[in-house]
């Protein structure tokens, strides 16, 4: 269990934001899996982009973060903290990267030399790479990540950044609506089902027991590229602690008419496909039993099933949990198929350990 605490202060200032170089560390991250939905690159690919074209000092930064574990720590500058109520522009935010200040860079690239990695040739390399950088100057250092990072962000990521970006705040849209309704408790556990919150601290279920330093607030990232969630802190209070959490669609796609929807309940079953049909909205049990006149007990039965087949979300909220209808409806049913960028993205069932700082 990793407890965070939040006092009144910090959970008045926490907030929601869009990042690219936050997306950017969640594909990046080590422990990623090889087998992730089609929204996102799985660990392999990153590998043989980070190979072929040579970027070997983010490669080497990327595997020290993982060589510290469970202590994961990377230089805060790397990730620029997101501007209010926008998404900024991806150079943006590596044109901070590359004129991050001298006497910013200096204690945070220490930091990351100063740890004891795990004895393996991979993380010796890695250190020596990152140590022959620094020879030539914080400010060399600074502009050679942020080209490698700008490399790494074309090959992979350019082209489907303005609908990641969008399925972003179309969740933060979602969570804002939560937040009027059940509070920021009731929000922040309905990020992912390893979060709890009570006794004014934020509870992730891991493998790891850690207790964050209290005092600062969160940043909430929302992410379809993430494989789970990821929590990045800066040890020294440089900033709020940084929070992605994977994220599925809120806007349901519509049911096919006529003779689509006429195959579509052969496949499935008439039952389960009229219950398709009203979840275009987040509704509970107890909401769809009431509207086809079935019990509970039978609705819960065909969402379970539904669920497992990822044919529709769900969410807690307070002690209600909301079922909707995600868009692998039509392109696994259908044969229309869901863009890559905005497919639905389902939490990995066993966490990793995610307290990272990429």
């Amino acid at each position: 269990m990793i407890t965070i605490p939040l006092s009144a202060d910090a959970l008045a200032a926490t907030r929601f934001a869009v990042s690219p170089l936050m997306h950017a560390g969640a594909v990046l991250h080590p422990c990623r899996p090889n087998a992730v939905p089609n929204s996102s690159l799985p660990n392999c690919e990153v590998t043989d982009v980070l190979q072929g074209k040579r970027l070997h000092l983010l490669a080497a930064v990327r595997k020290l973060v993982h060589a510290f574990t469970p202590a994961f720590y990377a230089p805060v500058f790397l990730t620029p903290p997101p501007p209010a109520g926008r998404a900024p522009d991806p150079h943006e935010d590596l044109h901070h990267v590359a004129t991050a200040p001298s006497h910013i860079v200096a204690p945070q690239i220490s930091r990351l030399l100063g740890a004891e990695p795990h004895q393996t040739p991979t993380a010796s390399a890695a250190l020596r790479t990152v140590r022959n950088a620094v020879d030539r100057g914080e400010r060399d250092f600074a502009e050679r990540i942020a080209r490698e990072m700008s490399t790494f962000w074309d090959m992979c990521l350019a082209r489907r950044w303005s609908a990641v970006a969008a399925h972003a705040e179309q969740d933060i849209t979602l969570r804002t609506r939560i937040l009027a309704h059940y509070g920021m408790g009731s929000t922040l556990e309905s990020l992912h089902e390893a979060f709890r919150y009570g006794a004014s601290s934020l509870r992730l279920a891991d493998r790891l027991s850690a207790e964050v330093p209290g005092g600062t607030p969160l940043v909430l990232f929302p992410s379809p590229l993430a494989h789970n969630w990821l929590l990045n802190v800066a040890p020294r209070g440089e900033r709020p602690v940084y929070l992605i959490y994977p994220t599925s669609p809120k806007t349901a796609q519509a049911l096919p008419n006529g003779a689509a929807q006429q195959a579509l309940g052969r496949v499935i079953g008439p039952t389960r496909c009229t219950l398709l049909a009203d979840l275009d909205v987040p509704r509970t049990t107890t909401q769809l039993a009431a509207l086809h006149h079935l019990s509970p007990s039978t609705v819960s039965y065909h969402l379970a099933r539904l669920h497992r087949a990822g044919l529709v979300t769900r969410a807690r909220i307070g002690n209600s949990v909301f079922y909707q209808r995600g868009q692998r409806v039509l392109g696994d049913l259908v044969g229309d198929p869901v863009p890559a960028a905005t497919a639905a993205t389902e939490p990995s069932p066993e966490p990793y350990s995610q307290l990272l700082g990429v």
